[in-house]
């Protein structure tokens, strides 16, 4: 198999987790990264390196982290790192295509982002958590 590096790189913004920075529970996944539960907020999106729109979005992606880094976390999952077993974290939280956008809730469970995955609509969101 083909390695495939990370997306987001450590000065990009992006906070990238690893199957350790959850638990699941009753098949339900949980964020147990520190950054986010500090913040009880966030979006992690699910990634394939090899992705077009995943590639396209990152660059927005990485920049709305860096803008609002200390006010609303954004991490990002690379499915393809099987090393730190992030293929399982993707097939239990059932993403189905890439990227696929998840919020955190309440008590950091994660839930499915839906609105579109475009800049604008990303920041507005922000705005009505923030």
């Amino acid at each position: 198999m083909v390695k495939y590096d990370d997306i987001y790189k450590e000065y990009s913004g992006v906070i990238e987790l690893k199957y350790k920075d959850f638990k699941i529970v009753n098949k339900k996944i949980y964020i147990t990264n520190k950054t986010f539960l500090d913040k009880k907020k966030g979006l992690i999106v699910f990634y394939a390196p090899w992705c077009k729109h995943c590639n396209t979005m990152g660059d927005d992606y990485s920049e709305l982290a860096i803008i609002y880094k200390n006010i609303f976390p954004l991490g990002a999952v690379n499915i393809e790192d099987i090393n730190n077993d992030n293929d399982l974290l993707s097939s239990i939280a059932k993403v189905k295509s890439y990227p696929t956008i998840k919020t955190i809730g309440k008590n950091g469970l994660l839930k499915n982002y839906d609105t579109k995955f475009n800049k604008d609509d990303i920041i507005y969101y922000i705005s009505l958590i923030n």
